[in-house]
C-alpha cells in the first residue's frame, strides 16, 4: 500500500469531497493568488533557512544586525518572486505587488532573528562560535516518512532546540480567531507523529505559523490527538480503495462539493471507473 500524504489527510479533514476530486479522481487544483503567494512566502522561508548559516558568518562587531540582514533577506524575497513569476502572471499579480506583500515577512523575519543574535554578538561571539550558539537551528522542507503510520511529507520547518525537535507548518492567508484550523492542525499533529517515529523519541508539541499574521499557534500532543491521525488516516485509506462519493462539508463555498452533486460530473467518474 502505497504511503498517505500528510496533504491528503489535510484535503480530507477540510472537505472528504475536497480530497475525493483531488486525489481518487485526479483533478487537478487550480492556482489562485493566494496560493501563488503561498508558494513564494513559502520558498523565501526555505531560502532564509539554506543561507542562515552562510549570513551569520559574515555578521561584524558593531555592525546593525537587522539592517544587514534586512538586506540580505530583501534579496531572497526577490528571488522567491522571480522563481514563481508564471505563477503570479498566471493569475494577474504583477511581480513589484508581489515583492511589496513579501516585505513584510523580510521585516518580520531580520527583527526576529535580530532578536536573538545581537545579545549573542555584544557578548563578543562571532563567526563560528555565533553559529554554534544559536538556537534553535532550522531545516525547512524536510521530509519524513513511516511505514508504521502509513504516511509521509514534508515539514515545513523543523527547528532544532538540541534533542527537543519542533515541527513548524506556515501557512499564509487567513488566520483563526484561536487556535488552528482542522486542516493545519492534522498537518502539523501528523509531522510529530513522524517525528517520533523516525527518530524514536518524544514530541509533545507542533505548532501552526501563520506567518501573515505573524501568529504562531501551539498544537498539543494529547492522546486524543495522536488517535485522530490515526484515525483519519485510516478513513482515508478506506476511502481510497472503496472509492465511494463521500459526504462532503457542505459550505456553500466549496466547489468540491458542488461538482459532486452533478449528475453529469458524477456520470464522468463513473464512466472512468468502469
Amino acid at each position: 500500500m502505497a504511503l498517505l500524504s500528510v496533504s491528503a489527510l489535510s484535503s480530507f479533514v477540510q472537505c472528504p469531497r475536497q480530497f475525493f476530486v483531488q486525489y481518487i479522481v485526479g483533478e487537478e487544483v487550480r492556482v489562485n493568488a493566494a496560493m501563488a503567494m503561498g508558494l513564494v512566502k513559502h520558498k523565501f522561508h526555505e531560502l532564509v533557512s539554506l543561507r542562515e548559516e552562510e549570513f551569520v558568518l559574515q555578521l561584524k562587531a558593531g555592525e546593525d544586525v537587522h539592517s544587514a540582514l534586512a538586506q540580505k533577506y530583501g534579496l531572497l524575497a526577490r528571488e522567491a518572486v522571480v522563481k514563481y513569476v508564471n505563477s503570479l502572471r498566471a493569475v494577474n499579480v504583477a511581480v513589484q505587488d508581489a515583492l511589496a506583500r513579501t516585505i513584510p515577512l523580510v521585516q518580520r523575519e531580520a527583527e526576529e532573528k535580530a532578536r536573538v543574535l545581537a545579545p549573542l554578538i555584544e557578548k563578543g561571539f562571532l563567526g563560528e562560535e555565533l553559529w554554534i550558539s544559536l538556537v534553535p537551528k532550522v531545516r525547512t522542507e524536510y521530509a519524513v516518512q513511516s511505514k508504521k503510520l502509513g504516511i509521509k511529507g514534508r515539514i515545513d520547518r523543523l527547528e532544532l532546540y538540541g534533542s527537543r525537535l519542533l515541527p513548524v507548518e506556515l501557512k499564509s492567508g487567513r488566520c483563526p480567531g484561536e487556535g488552528v484550523f482542522e486542516h493545519h492542525r492534522i498537518q502539523a499533529a501528523s509531522y510529530a507523529l513522524l517525528l517520533e517515529d523516525v527518530f524514536g523519541t518524544h514530541v509533545p508539541e507542533a505548532q501552526v505559523h501563520y506567518v501573515d499574521h505573524a501568529e504562531r499557534r501551539s498544537v498539543v500532543m494529547n492522546p486524543f490527538t495522536r488517535e485522530w491521525v490515526v484515525d483519519v488516516a485510516a478513513k482515508v485509506t478506506g476511502l481510497k480503495e472503496s472509492r465511494e462519493v463521500p459526504k462532503g462539508c457542505g459550505q456553500e463555498y466549496c466547489e468540491a462539493c458542488k461538482k459532486l452533486s452533478d449528475p453529469l460530473f458524477l456520470a464522468k467518474i463513473r464512466a472512468k471507473q468502469q
